[in-house]
Protein backbone atom coordinates (compact mmCIF):
# COMPACT_ATOMS: atom_id res chain seq x y z
CA UNK A 1 0.00 0.00 0.00
CA UNK A 2 1.40 2.96 -0.64
CA UNK A 3 2.06 5.83 1.98
CA UNK A 4 0.89 8.47 -0.57
CA UNK A 5 -1.57 11.44 1.31
CA UNK A 6 -3.52 14.13 -0.63
CA UNK A 7 -4.51 16.84 0.73
CA UNK A 8 -6.04 20.10 -0.05
CA UNK A 9 -4.53 23.30 -0.03
CA UNK A 10 -5.49 26.45 2.21
CA UNK A 11 -6.31 26.07 5.96
CA UNK A 12 -6.58 22.44 7.62
CA UNK A 13 -9.77 23.47 8.66
CA UNK A 14 -11.02 23.68 5.95
CA UNK A 15 -9.63 19.84 4.74
CA UNK A 16 -12.05 18.09 8.19
CA UNK A 17 -9.70 19.02 10.89
CA UNK A 18 -11.89 21.78 11.98
CA UNK A 19 -12.05 20.30 15.60
CA UNK A 20 -9.03 20.93 16.39
CA UNK A 21 -8.86 24.06 16.22
CA UNK A 22 -12.07 25.44 18.49
CA UNK A 23 -9.93 27.01 21.17
CA UNK A 24 -8.32 30.18 19.55
CA UNK A 25 -5.72 28.87 17.10
CA UNK A 26 -5.52 30.14 14.28
CA UNK A 27 -3.73 27.10 11.99
CA UNK A 28 -1.87 27.06 8.79
CA UNK A 29 -0.36 24.13 6.34
CA UNK A 30 -0.22 22.86 2.98
CA UNK A 31 0.64 19.32 2.89
CA UNK A 32 3.12 18.86 -0.15
CA UNK A 33 4.04 15.34 -1.80
CA UNK A 34 7.57 14.56 -2.93
CA UNK A 35 8.28 11.06 -3.62
CA UNK A 36 6.96 8.76 -1.02
CA UNK A 37 7.97 11.37 1.77
CA UNK A 38 5.38 13.91 2.95
CA UNK A 39 6.49 17.41 2.95
CA UNK A 40 4.56 19.35 5.67
CA UNK A 41 4.32 22.98 5.02
CA UNK A 42 3.99 24.86 7.92
CA UNK A 43 2.79 28.44 6.27
CA UNK A 44 2.83 30.33 9.01
CA UNK A 45 0.05 33.14 10.31
CA UNK A 46 1.76 34.52 12.90
CA UNK A 47 -0.07 37.82 12.76
CA UNK A 48 -3.71 36.23 12.96
CA UNK A 49 -3.11 34.66 16.22
CA UNK A 50 -6.17 35.65 18.40
CA UNK A 51 -5.98 37.09 20.96
CA UNK A 52 -7.24 35.22 24.43
CA UNK A 53 -8.35 36.73 27.82
CA UNK A 54 -5.64 37.12 30.79
CA UNK A 55 -4.88 34.50 33.05
CA UNK A 56 -3.63 33.99 36.74
CA UNK A 57 -0.05 33.88 36.90
CA UNK A 58 1.30 30.06 37.02
CA UNK A 59 3.49 30.00 39.92
CA UNK A 60 4.85 26.76 41.64
CA UNK A 61 3.45 24.85 44.57
CA UNK A 62 6.76 25.07 45.71
CA UNK A 63 10.32 25.66 45.36
CA UNK A 64 13.34 24.74 47.00
CA UNK A 65 17.33 25.58 46.22
CA UNK A 66 20.27 23.01 46.88
CA UNK A 67 23.05 24.06 49.37
CA UNK A 68 26.47 24.11 48.63
CA UNK A 69 28.85 25.82 51.11
CA UNK A 70 31.60 25.94 48.63
CA UNK A 71 32.28 30.22 47.91
CA UNK A 72 32.99 29.64 44.26
CA UNK A 73 30.83 26.96 42.67
CA UNK A 74 28.07 26.41 39.53
CA UNK A 75 25.51 23.95 38.81
CA UNK A 76 24.23 22.61 35.40
CA UNK A 77 20.73 20.51 35.54
CA UNK A 78 21.15 17.73 33.63
CA UNK A 79 17.81 15.76 34.31
CA UNK A 80 15.28 15.04 37.63
CA UNK A 81 13.15 11.59 38.41
CA UNK A 82 10.29 11.52 40.86
CA UNK A 83 9.77 8.28 43.05
CA UNK A 84 7.05 7.18 44.80
CA UNK A 85 5.73 10.01 47.89
CA UNK A 86 7.22 12.74 45.77
CA UNK A 87 10.94 12.64 46.60
CA UNK A 88 12.86 13.68 43.98
CA UNK A 89 16.26 13.23 42.42
CA UNK A 90 18.05 15.69 40.42
CA UNK A 91 21.11 15.11 38.55
CA UNK A 92 23.40 17.75 37.98
CA UNK A 93 27.41 18.99 36.85
CA UNK A 94 28.90 21.13 39.28
CA UNK A 95 31.76 22.61 39.10
CA UNK A 96 34.09 23.97 41.71
CA UNK A 97 37.55 23.66 43.03
CA UNK A 98 38.96 23.90 38.64
CA UNK A 99 36.78 20.59 37.65
CA UNK A 100 33.53 19.32 36.86
CA UNK A 101 31.65 17.25 38.77
CA UNK A 102 28.88 14.86 38.34
CA UNK A 103 26.37 14.91 41.55
CA UNK A 104 23.12 13.56 42.62
CA UNK A 105 21.21 15.05 45.18
CA UNK A 106 17.99 14.04 46.62
CA UNK A 107 14.75 16.78 47.74
CA UNK A 108 11.67 15.79 49.32
CA UNK A 109 8.01 16.47 48.79
CA UNK A 110 7.90 20.31 49.44
CA UNK A 111 11.23 20.93 48.12
CA UNK A 112 13.74 20.18 50.87
CA UNK A 113 17.06 19.70 50.17
CA UNK A 114 18.47 16.50 51.58
CA UNK A 115 21.70 15.63 50.35
CA UNK A 116 23.60 15.88 47.98
CA UNK A 117 26.88 12.82 46.79
CA UNK A 118 29.10 13.78 43.62
CA UNK A 119 32.59 12.61 42.32
CA UNK A 120 34.59 14.30 39.71
CA UNK A 121 32.78 13.98 36.22
CA UNK A 122 33.17 11.92 32.80
CA UNK A 123 31.01 13.25 29.88
CA UNK A 124 27.67 11.00 28.64
CA UNK A 125 25.95 11.31 32.00
CA UNK A 126 22.35 9.45 33.05
CA UNK A 127 20.66 8.16 35.96
CA UNK A 128 17.70 6.26 36.90
CA UNK A 129 15.94 5.23 40.04
CA UNK A 130 15.22 1.65 40.27
CA UNK A 131 12.21 0.01 42.35
CA UNK A 132 14.58 -1.18 44.87
CA UNK A 133 15.10 2.15 45.88
CA UNK A 134 18.06 2.65 44.39
CA UNK A 135 19.80 5.47 41.90
CA UNK A 136 21.81 4.31 38.97
CA UNK A 137 24.17 7.04 38.14
CA UNK A 138 26.50 6.36 34.76
CA UNK A 139 28.63 8.22 32.40
CA UNK A 140 31.61 7.90 30.78
CA UNK A 141 35.58 8.20 31.80
CA UNK A 142 37.51 8.05 29.15
CA UNK A 143 36.33 5.14 27.19
CA UNK A 144 35.28 3.50 30.85
CA UNK A 145 31.90 3.23 31.73
CA UNK A 146 31.31 3.82 35.09
CA UNK A 147 28.18 2.95 37.06
CA UNK A 148 27.58 3.19 40.64
CA UNK A 149 24.09 2.86 42.40
CA UNK A 150 23.26 5.03 45.74
CA UNK A 151 21.12 3.84 48.15
CA UNK A 152 17.83 6.20 47.41
CA UNK A 153 17.55 7.28 51.59
CA UNK A 154 21.00 7.89 52.67
CA UNK A 155 23.11 8.41 49.30
CA UNK A 156 25.47 5.76 50.60
CA UNK A 157 27.21 3.71 47.46
CA UNK A 158 25.65 -0.06 47.23
CA UNK A 159 27.64 -1.06 44.33
CA UNK A 160 29.46 0.38 41.48
CA UNK A 161 31.11 -1.26 38.29
CA UNK A 162 33.98 -0.07 35.83
CA UNK A 163 34.89 -3.01 33.70
CA UNK A 164 33.03 -2.36 30.61
CA UNK A 165 33.82 -0.29 27.95
CA UNK A 166 32.23 1.59 25.34
CA UNK A 167 30.90 5.38 24.40
CA UNK A 168 27.18 5.88 26.17
CA UNK A 169 24.50 7.52 24.48
CA UNK A 170 24.51 11.04 24.02
CA UNK A 171 20.99 11.74 24.49
CA UNK A 172 18.66 11.62 27.62
CA UNK A 173 18.06 8.08 28.17
CA UNK A 174 21.15 6.53 29.15
CA UNK A 175 20.21 4.18 31.64
CA UNK A 176 16.90 2.26 31.24
CA UNK A 177 15.01 -0.33 33.40
CA UNK A 178 13.90 -4.06 31.17
CA UNK A 179 11.07 -6.07 31.80
CA UNK A 180 12.59 -7.78 34.79
CA UNK A 181 14.31 -4.76 36.33
CA UNK A 182 17.71 -5.32 34.90
CA UNK A 183 19.73 -2.02 33.55
CA UNK A 184 20.12 -1.19 29.97
CA UNK A 185 22.51 1.07 28.73
CA UNK A 186 22.95 2.28 25.09
CA UNK A 187 26.77 2.81 24.06
CA UNK A 188 29.71 2.14 20.94
CA UNK A 189 31.98 0.01 21.60
CA UNK A 190 34.59 -0.11 18.51
CA UNK A 191 32.88 -0.89 15.49
CA UNK A 192 29.91 -2.59 17.29
CA UNK A 193 26.02 -0.93 18.46
CA UNK A 194 26.11 -2.23 21.79
CA UNK A 195 23.70 -2.71 24.84
CA UNK A 196 25.85 -3.17 28.00
CA UNK A 197 23.53 -4.81 30.78
CA UNK A 198 23.50 -5.11 34.55
CA UNK A 199 21.05 -7.30 36.97
CA UNK A 200 19.40 -4.94 39.44
CA UNK A 201 21.87 -5.86 41.90
CA UNK A 202 24.91 -4.87 39.77
CA UNK A 203 25.74 -8.14 38.39
CA UNK A 204 27.19 -8.90 34.63
CA UNK A 205 25.00 -9.50 31.76
CA UNK A 206 26.42 -10.65 28.50
CA UNK A 207 26.57 -7.32 26.05
CA UNK A 208 24.24 -7.31 23.15
CA UNK A 209 26.48 -6.34 20.22
CA UNK A 210 25.64 -5.65 16.15
CA UNK A 211 27.77 -3.75 13.65
CA UNK A 212 27.20 -2.23 10.46
CA UNK A 213 30.91 -2.67 9.59
CA UNK A 214 33.57 0.32 10.13
CA UNK A 215 31.92 3.85 10.51
CA UNK A 216 32.04 7.16 13.20
CA UNK A 217 28.28 6.82 14.83
CA UNK A 218 27.44 7.79 18.26
CA UNK A 219 24.30 6.27 20.67
CA UNK A 220 21.78 8.66 20.91
CA UNK A 221 18.70 6.90 22.85
CA UNK A 222 17.15 3.51 23.73
CA UNK A 223 13.87 2.21 24.70
CA UNK A 224 13.31 -0.87 26.33
CA UNK A 225 10.62 -3.24 24.84
CA UNK A 226 7.82 -5.29 26.60
CA UNK A 227 9.04 -8.51 25.04
CA UNK A 228 12.27 -8.08 27.09
CA UNK A 229 14.54 -6.61 24.08
CA UNK A 230 15.40 -3.01 23.06
CA UNK A 231 15.07 -0.58 20.76
CA UNK A 232 18.30 1.78 20.11
CA UNK A 233 19.02 4.68 17.73
CA UNK A 234 22.66 5.91 16.63
CA UNK A 235 24.23 8.70 14.55
CA UNK A 236 26.24 8.61 12.37
CA UNK A 237 28.80 11.02 10.94
CA UNK A 238 28.96 14.78 9.93
CA UNK A 239 29.52 13.56 5.64
CA UNK A 240 26.99 10.68 5.54
CA UNK A 241 25.82 7.78 7.49
CA UNK A 242 22.38 9.49 9.00
CA UNK A 243 21.01 7.38 11.64
CA UNK A 244 20.18 3.49 12.47
CA UNK A 245 17.76 2.30 14.37
CA UNK A 246 18.24 -1.31 15.63
CA UNK A 247 16.30 -3.37 17.59
CA UNK A 248 17.08 -6.84 19.94
CA UNK A 249 15.22 -8.59 20.75
CA UNK A 250 15.26 -10.82 24.58
CA UNK A 251 18.19 -12.80 23.49
CA UNK A 252 20.06 -10.11 21.77
CA UNK A 253 19.56 -11.13 18.57
CA UNK A 254 18.86 -8.43 15.78
CA UNK A 255 15.22 -8.52 14.87
CA UNK A 256 15.76 -5.35 12.34
CA UNK A 257 18.49 -2.92 11.99
CA UNK A 258 16.86 0.57 9.40
CA UNK A 259 19.33 3.37 8.37
CA UNK A 260 17.53 6.96 7.34
CA UNK A 261 19.87 9.06 4.76
CA UNK A 262 17.31 11.82 4.31
CA UNK A 263 17.42 13.80 1.37
CA UNK A 264 21.04 14.75 0.92
CA UNK A 265 22.58 11.09 2.28
CA UNK A 266 23.14 11.64 5.84
CA UNK A 267 24.75 14.70 7.77
CA UNK A 268 23.62 14.31 11.01
CA UNK A 269 26.03 16.04 12.42
CA UNK A 270 24.79 16.94 16.50
CA UNK A 271 21.42 16.91 16.46
CA UNK A 272 19.80 14.21 18.54
CA UNK A 273 17.83 10.81 17.52
CA UNK A 274 14.71 10.45 19.71
CA UNK A 275 12.85 6.96 20.24
CA UNK A 276 9.54 6.33 20.77
CA UNK A 277 7.33 2.78 21.17
CA UNK A 278 3.39 2.77 20.80
CA UNK A 279 1.45 0.22 21.96
CA UNK A 280 1.50 -1.68 19.16
CA UNK A 281 5.44 -2.26 18.99
CA UNK A 282 5.75 0.27 16.33
CA UNK A 283 8.91 2.69 16.37
CA UNK A 284 8.52 6.35 15.94
CA UNK A 285 12.03 8.19 15.35
CA UNK A 286 12.39 11.58 14.98
CA UNK A 287 15.71 13.13 13.70
CA UNK A 288 17.81 16.29 11.51
CA UNK A 289 19.30 15.57 8.72
CA UNK A 290 20.77 17.72 5.87
CA UNK A 291 18.49 18.40 3.27
CA UNK A 292 19.79 18.85 -1.16
CA UNK A 293 20.20 22.50 0.37
CA UNK A 294 22.48 21.83 2.94
CA UNK A 295 19.81 22.76 5.71
CA UNK A 296 18.96 21.07 8.69
CA UNK A 297 15.68 19.64 8.18
CA UNK A 298 13.53 17.53 11.04
CA UNK A 299 12.10 14.98 10.05
CA UNK A 300 10.13 11.58 11.35
CA UNK A 301 9.44 8.25 10.51
CA UNK A 302 7.81 5.28 11.57
CA UNK A 303 8.67 1.37 11.68
CA UNK A 304 6.95 -1.84 11.81
CA UNK A 305 7.93 -4.31 14.61
CA UNK A 306 9.43 -6.33 11.79
CA UNK A 307 11.14 -2.85 10.39
CA UNK A 308 9.22 -2.34 7.49
CA UNK A 309 8.92 1.26 7.11
CA UNK A 310 5.62 2.71 7.24
CA UNK A 311 5.78 6.17 6.57
CA UNK A 312 8.11 9.15 6.54
CA UNK A 313 7.47 12.87 7.03
CA UNK A 314 9.94 15.81 7.01
CA UNK A 315 8.80 18.81 8.21
CA UNK A 316 9.00 22.23 6.53
CA UNK A 317 10.14 25.79 7.75
CA UNK A 318 6.58 27.89 8.34
CA UNK A 319 8.84 30.95 7.24
CA UNK A 320 10.58 30.04 4.15
CA UNK A 321 10.37 25.86 2.72
CA UNK A 322 14.00 26.46 1.75
CA UNK A 323 15.08 26.99 5.24
CA UNK A 324 16.29 24.88 8.00
CA UNK A 325 13.94 23.32 10.71
CA UNK A 326 15.26 21.77 14.03
CA UNK A 327 13.30 19.81 16.28
CA UNK A 328 14.02 19.84 20.13
CA UNK A 329 11.28 17.71 21.65
CA UNK A 330 9.64 14.25 20.70
CA UNK A 331 7.34 12.07 22.48
CA UNK A 332 3.89 9.74 22.09
CA UNK A 333 0.71 10.21 23.04
CA UNK A 334 -1.75 7.70 24.38
CA UNK A 335 -2.97 7.10 20.70
CA UNK A 336 0.24 6.63 19.61
CA UNK A 337 0.60 9.85 17.68
CA UNK A 338 4.06 11.60 17.23
CA UNK A 339 4.24 15.48 19.08
CA UNK A 340 7.64 17.24 17.96
CA UNK A 341 8.49 20.89 19.37
CA UNK A 342 10.00 22.65 16.17
CA UNK A 343 12.38 25.58 16.03
CA UNK A 344 12.02 27.36 12.75
CA UNK A 345 15.43 29.14 13.31
CA UNK A 346 14.57 32.67 12.22
CA UNK A 347 11.50 33.16 14.48
CA UNK A 348 11.61 31.55 17.99
CA UNK A 349 7.72 30.54 19.03
CA UNK A 350 7.66 27.63 21.04
CA UNK A 351 5.78 25.56 18.64
CA UNK A 352 4.26 21.54 19.10
CA UNK A 353 3.16 19.68 15.63
CA UNK A 354 1.11 16.34 15.86
CA UNK A 355 1.31 13.79 13.31
CA UNK A 356 -0.78 11.31 12.92
CA UNK A 357 0.48 8.07 14.48
CA UNK A 358 -1.11 6.09 12.00
CA UNK A 359 -0.15 7.77 8.70
CA UNK A 360 2.29 11.00 9.36
CA UNK A 361 -0.09 13.37 8.82
CA UNK A 362 -0.61 16.34 10.58
CA UNK A 363 -3.56 16.80 13.11
CA UNK A 364 -2.70 19.97 15.07
CA UNK A 365 -0.38 22.82 15.34
CA UNK A 366 -0.39 25.31 18.33
CA UNK A 367 1.93 28.00 19.58
CA UNK A 368 2.60 29.42 23.02
CA UNK A 369 2.44 32.53 24.20
CA UNK A 370 6.33 32.57 24.69
CA UNK A 371 9.22 32.58 22.28
CA UNK A 372 12.22 30.46 22.58
CA UNK A 373 14.05 27.76 21.51
CA UNK A 374 13.06 24.25 22.63
CA UNK A 375 15.05 21.68 24.23
CA UNK A 376 12.67 19.39 26.55
CA UNK A 377 9.29 18.20 25.93
CA UNK A 378 7.65 15.91 28.45
CA UNK A 379 4.11 14.24 28.92
CA UNK A 380 1.80 13.70 32.34
CA UNK A 381 -0.59 10.87 32.18
CA UNK A 382 -3.58 13.22 31.56
CA UNK A 383 -2.16 13.97 28.48
CA UNK A 384 -1.29 17.28 29.53
CA UNK A 385 2.54 18.84 27.56
CA UNK A 386 5.16 20.70 29.27
CA UNK A 387 7.58 22.26 27.04
CA UNK A 388 10.84 23.78 27.99
CA UNK A 389 13.01 25.98 26.30
CA UNK A 390 15.40 29.24 26.53
CA UNK A 391 15.77 32.52 24.73
CA UNK A 392 18.26 35.17 24.79
CA UNK A 393 17.63 37.52 27.58
CA UNK A 394 20.26 39.98 26.39
CA UNK A 395 22.53 41.29 23.19
CA UNK A 396 25.66 39.88 25.20
CA UNK A 397 24.03 36.29 24.52
CA UNK A 398 22.94 35.07 27.78
CA UNK A 399 19.82 32.58 28.40
CA UNK A 400 16.95 32.57 30.30
CA UNK A 401 13.95 29.81 30.83
CA UNK A 402 10.87 29.41 29.47
CA UNK A 403 8.32 26.69 30.46
CA UNK A 404 4.89 26.79 28.43
CA UNK A 405 1.78 23.77 28.86
CA UNK A 406 -0.47 22.60 26.40
CA UNK A 407 -3.41 20.17 27.15
CA UNK A 408 -3.86 16.90 25.24
CA UNK A 409 -5.85 18.65 22.35
CA UNK A 410 -2.57 20.74 22.00
CA UNK A 411 -4.39 24.16 23.40
CA UNK A 412 -1.87 26.14 24.72
CA UNK A 413 -2.43 26.34 28.73
CA UNK A 414 0.23 28.46 31.26
CA UNK A 415 3.54 29.53 30.45
CA UNK A 416 6.45 31.47 32.87
CA UNK A 417 9.08 33.50 31.68
CA UNK A 418 11.69 32.41 34.05
CA UNK A 419 14.85 33.98 32.56
CA UNK A 420 15.11 36.79 34.99
CA UNK A 421 16.35 34.47 37.31
CA UNK A 422 16.85 31.16 36.12
CA UNK A 423 18.96 30.02 32.77
CA UNK A 424 17.95 26.42 31.84
CA UNK A 425 14.92 24.10 32.99
CA UNK A 426 14.38 21.02 32.70
CA UNK A 427 11.71 18.98 33.44
CA UNK A 428 9.80 15.63 34.48
CA UNK A 429 6.47 14.57 34.34
CA UNK A 430 4.25 12.41 36.46
CA UNK A 431 1.51 11.89 38.96
CA UNK A 432 2.96 14.40 41.00
CA UNK A 433 2.35 17.39 39.05
CA UNK A 434 5.55 19.12 36.68
CA UNK A 435 8.71 18.84 38.36
CA UNK A 436 11.68 21.12 37.05
CA UNK A 437 15.25 21.28 37.84
CA UNK A 438 16.61 24.34 37.10
CA UNK A 439 19.52 26.71 37.24
CA UNK A 440 19.83 30.27 38.47
CA UNK A 441 21.65 32.76 36.44
CA UNK A 442 25.53 33.21 37.45
CA UNK A 443 25.89 36.20 39.54
CA UNK A 444 29.96 36.46 40.24
CA UNK A 445 30.61 33.55 39.22
CA UNK A 446 28.64 31.64 41.27
CA UNK A 447 24.93 30.35 40.72
CA UNK A 448 22.14 28.04 42.69
CA UNK A 449 20.22 24.77 41.78
CA UNK A 450 16.45 24.90 42.45
CA UNK A 451 13.65 22.21 42.31
CA UNK A 452 10.25 23.69 41.45
CA UNK A 453 6.49 21.31 41.39
CA UNK A 454 3.87 22.73 39.18
CA UNK A 455 0.43 21.46 39.03
CA UNK A 456 -0.78 19.51 36.38
CA UNK A 457 -4.21 19.59 37.00
CA UNK A 458 -5.07 23.57 36.75
CA UNK A 459 -7.96 25.30 34.91
CA UNK A 460 -6.67 25.67 31.42
CA UNK A 461 -7.94 29.03 29.93
CA UNK A 462 -6.15 29.34 27.21
CA UNK A 463 -5.40 32.50 27.14
CA UNK A 464 -2.00 35.02 27.39
CA UNK A 465 0.89 33.94 29.25
CA UNK A 466 1.61 36.33 32.53
CA UNK A 467 5.47 36.56 32.75
CA UNK A 468 6.42 35.17 36.13
CA UNK A 469 9.95 34.61 37.84
CA UNK A 470 9.21 31.50 40.20
CA UNK A 471 12.67 30.79 41.10
CA UNK A 472 13.76 34.47 42.77
CA UNK A 473 11.74 33.90 46.19
CA UNK A 474 12.99 30.33 46.82
CA UNK A 475 16.71 31.40 46.20
CA UNK A 476 16.26 34.64 48.22
CA UNK A 477 14.86 32.94 51.56
CA UNK A 478 17.04 30.70 51.35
Amino acid sequence: MSNRVSMCSGWLWDCGHESAYKEGIVPSGLAIMQGSRTLIALVAAFAAFVAMPLYAQWTPLWSGAWQNELEARSAYPIGVKVVEGGRSFALLSVAHDGQEHLALARFDEGGSFVWMRERPGGDNPGFQPLASGLVVVADNLGPVVRVRAHDGVSGDVVWEDASRNGTLAAGEHVVVVGVDGGLMLPAIDGDDIVVIRYGADGSLRPTWRWSPGPEFRRAEDIIALADGGAVLGVAGNRLSGGYIVVRFDAQGGVVFHDRELGTFDGGTFSRRLRLGVDTGGNVLAQGVLLNPLRNFQAQVWKLAPDGSRLWTTQLVNPINQNLGIEADGFVLDAGGDALVAIDPILDHPMRLVRLDGATGMPQGFADAALEGMPHSLVREPNGRLLLAGTYYVNAQGHIGARLAEFDAQLRPCRSSDLGAQYAVAVPEGGATGWTVIANTRWVAGNNEAVLSRYDAQGSCEFGDAIFTDAFEAAVSAD
